[in-house]
């Protein structure tokens, strides 16, 4: 066999392991084509192990979660204020949260792994407080960002849960 054989083989073998990490992180979750796409669509998540991915589904979550600000203000009137303003303000805890969250990846031995938790247990609740808050009532545009910050941070717990 020659080298370039064996280099090619290990390579493969490397992938494999990478693909069988997301689908394995994926089944965990309540939307595994979701869960895939939004892990395997990042460029880092080539290679990532599970401190990698849980870095991307944490940028994504503030990703998401900062937008969720943006268009709560987008959707702003005099009949919603008063929601909204609570909407933006646990929206920016969300997003505090998630940053206090960051710096604990390098480092993920089990007390960072179990505030990281915490902190993205806090930001989840944080999130779903502007849904409950409306209720049926809320507005499309700021339901769907709302959801799509929430399914990131599920997916940051499920891989925190792994670690």
């Amino acid at each position: 066999m020659s080298y370039s054989t064996i280099i090619f083989l290990s390579l493969a073998l490397l992938s494999q392991c990478h693909a069988d990490l997301i689908a394995d992180l994926c089944t965990k979750y309540n939307n595994p084509s979701i869960c895939n796409q939004a892990l395997r669509s990042d460029p880092r998540s080539k290679g990532a192990d599970a401190r990698g991915l849980a870095r991307i589904a944490l940028d994504n979550s503030l990703s998401a979660t900062q937008t969720s600000i943006n268009v709560a203000k987008s959707v702003s009137s005099p009949s919603n204020k008063d929601k909204i303003d609570t909407c933006i303000e646990n929206f920016d805890d969300a997003v505090g949260n998630l940053q206090e969250a960051k710096p604990l990846i390098p480092k993920l031995d089990r007390p960072n792994i179990s505030t990281l938790q915490t902190k993205g247990s806090t930001a989840l609740t944080d999130v779903r407080t502007c849904s409950e808050e409306f209720g049926a009532s809320e507005p499309t545009k700021l339901k769907q960002a709302t959801n799509k910050a929430y399914t990131f941070i599920q997916l940051l717990l499920i891989i925190a849960n792994t670690l």
